[in-house]
């Protein structure tokens, strides 16, 4: 399983925050999203996806479901902003 993507972001505020999402794997099936500002948690997203773990193709579904939290959370950030991973 991949193990993660990281984005610094630029908010609305101006503030720079970091995005970063990762897999738990098959032990922990829950891929999890964090925003960090100056190194505090400011909030956390998680997605199960134990109910993929019996098809062939979980790595590809995983991977799609980290790239398209990852998204959201920049785009809820950043109103569109830039992204740099």
């Amino acid at each position: 399983m991949r193990t993660g993507l990281n984005s610094d972001v630029t908010g609305n505020d101006g503030k720079v925050y970091h995005v970063q999402t990762e897999d738990g794997g098959i032990a922990n099936p829950v891929v999890r999203t964090r925003l960090f500002s100056k190194g505090v948690l400011l909030s956390s997203q998680n997605t199960s996806y134990a109910y993929l773990l019996d098809r062939d193709d979980v790595e590809v579904i995983v991977l799609q479901i980290m790239k398209d939290q990852h998204a959201t959370v920049i785009r809820e950030l950043s109103g569109g902003g830039d992204a740099k991973s």
